[in-house]
């Protein structure tokens, strides 16, 4: 495989229920879960020219992940691996040409871009979890596809499939509001409460929202602050605010 999504980890494990849950650096950046000792192991690979590493450092730098905010230095990142057709980089390099992140805004590069980056993406979705949930994320926005919102959902649940529970919380917050599908908001309480099941902590987030606010249950502010608890103490800074509420 041209990448190491599921099987590069940081070397950080949390105790949940007796179990040790270790996460993808994939996992980690989509959940913001990312510290500053992460990010130095994550640039002293990027040093060395690791594809994988540089991508996931821009994405550090690009939403100030253990590390301050810099769009520059994401775009920076994203380029050398993007040099390396890494796909997310691809991915991401297209994203920051499209909405000018650290770079002069694009179109045509941005597209460039997101084609290679589908290219690659088309290749990997039957191996790689996230393959089919950044297709979604091209097909939903129309980045280097035709917009197409039905194939999206297909490439989110192909995603929920193969074990993504990003994918699960993506499509939820789809339905939760009526984007890219029809509302249904009974729909996002099941996509969340799966996704948080499996310890995703965005998912019991959003599930712990859905409860407080009895968006497609019923309103119960004990079970909002067990579920706020348990993002809390993966680390989840926005969960540890909802504590407070």
């Amino acid at each position: 495989m041209r990448r190491v999504v599921l099987s590069l980890i940081f070397a950080v494990a949390l105790a949940l229920g007796g179990k040790a849950q270790v996460y993808t650096v994939e996992d980690s950046l989509n959940w913001g879960l990312v510290s500053a000792q992460q990010v130095e192991q994550l640039s002293t690979q990027a040093a060395l020219g690791h594809s994988f590493s540089l991508y996931a450092l821009g994405r550090c730098f690009l939403s100030g992940l253990g590390v301050e905010k810099n769009r520059y230095k994401a775009a920076e990142c994203f380029a050398k691996a993007a040099e390396k057709d890494h796909t997310q980089a691809l991915y991401y390099m297209g994203f920051c040409y499209r909405f000018g992140y650290g770079v002069a805004k694009d179109d045509i590069r941005a597209n460039s871009f997101f084609n290679k980056a589908v290219k690659w993406l088309e290749k990997e979705m039957d191996k790689d979890p996230y393959a089919p949930y950044y297709l979604a994320l091209c097909y939903n926005n129309g980045f280097g596809v035709e917009k197409d919102v039905n194939r999206g959902v297909e490439m989110y649940n192909k995603a929920i499939a193969m074990g993504n529970t990003q994918a699960m919380v993506a499509l939820a917050n789809d339905y939760l509001v009526g984007s890219n599908v029809a509302m249904d908001q009974t729909k996002a309480v099941q996509l969340f409460n799966e996704a948080a099941d499996k310890n995703n902590p965005m998912a019991q987030l959003s599930l712990g929202y859905c409860y407080f606010d009895g968006t497609g249950v019923p309103v119960d502010k004990e079970k909002a602050k067990s579920l706020f608890q348990k993002a809390a103490d993966q680390g989840l800074e926005a969960a540890k605010k909802a504590l407070d509420l």
